[in-house]
């Protein structure tokens, strides 16, 4: 039977000084990731990082603990003996879970504890593939873990989707946390918790991994908050997709419509890309953008099979 996972919606990285915990609370987040080694490395001590958890927890907001491994993209630069003495210390300060990496040493002692954690894999390179996916959450999955977290980088569009599937395909009491790094997987950090993953990442401040989105972007521009798994999923396709004014025009439009519908960019100059996610993702509309709509038409007035050709509509 699953258990509850304590942490849920948009998940406020605290990185830079525990005054963020405010910025959180203002958000009307339910949970905050205290990212230790960051906070460590801006001069914040120990004792106020702990402090900082209590102070969580007596606010009504559950935490996670990351002090991250630079392997996996932190800055932490103890012994894995001071990293598995820091994490117990902010269990016992009242954290609710911690982040460990996948075979590090400090998590396979956290597991022997059977510590509430969540075990994490990132891959700042490239993507997995099916077969190292499947190995890998197999054993991963074996340490009984209350989440697993898979972070690959998108080298592709398609890869953004593929991570979006493997969160729906979870059939355990593991939760599953994924999306992609980087421009192509920014749909998968928007999405991944209509596709069932409990929570998605966003800063305060700078972007602490390659493609994060800001607190605001979540939750003012895709209203990240009010969708759940019925969310209507609108999208914006085409290059430089991320970040343009017609994404904001759409779902400014769709807010006022429908709480629980989002538009989300799709990064891609490939129509053939383009149509094959179609086929296998429920968008209720996408938009192109030059040159792939001038490519879309040249097809269709060629009666070339368009299988999806309804979706592909100005909203």
């Amino acid at each position: 039977m699953k258990q509850d996972f304590p942490l849920t919606g948009v998940i406020g990285i605290i990185a830079n000084h525990p005054n963020e915990l405010d910025l959180a609370l203002e958000s009307g987040l339910q949970c905050v990731e205290v990212r230790a080694d960051l906070l460590l490395d801006a001069g914040i001590s120990l004792n106020q990082i702990l402090k900082l958890i209590q102070d969580a927890k007596s606010k009504g907001l559950a935490s996670l603990m990351t002090l991250r491994h630079p392997s996996h993209g932190g800055i932490f630069s103890g012994t894995e003996d001071e990293r598995v003495q820091i994490n117990q210390k902010a269990l016992d300060a009242g954290a609710d879970l911690i982040d460990l990496e996948w075979a590090s040493d400090a998590s396979e002692v956290m597991v022997q504890k059977q510590a509430p954690m969540v075990i994490s894999h990132h891959d700042f390179e490239r993507m997995l593939s099916e077969e190292e996916l499947n190995d890998l959450i197999g054993k991963m999955e074996a340490l009984a873990p209350r989440a697993i977290k898979v972070v690959p980088t998108a080298k592709s569009l398609f890869h953004s989707f593929q991570m979006l599937n493997w969160v729906s395909d979870a059939k355990s009491e593991i939760s599953r946390i994924g999306f992609a790094m980087g421009v192509y997987g920014t749909s998968s950090r928007i999405l991944t918790t209509v596709f069932g993953a409990p929570i998605t990442y966003a800063s305060f401040g700078a972007a602490v991994a390659p493609g994060q989105l800001s607190m605001s972007e979540l939750q003012e521009l895709f209203n990240i908050q009010d969708l759940n798994r019925e969310a209507q999923i609108y999208a914006y396709a085409g290059k430089e997709a991320n970040g343009s004014p017609q994404l904001e025009s759409m779902n400014r439009k769709l807010k006022m419509q429908n709480h629980n519908t989002v538009c989300v960019p799709l990064e891609t100059d490939d129509l053939d890309e383009l149509m094959a996610i179609s086929e296998k993702i429920s968008f209720a509309g996408i938009q192109l953008a030059s040159p792939l709509k001038e490519h879309y038409e040249k097809r269709l007035a060629q009666s070339k099979p368009l299988p999806t050709h309804s979706l592909f509509q100005d909203f």
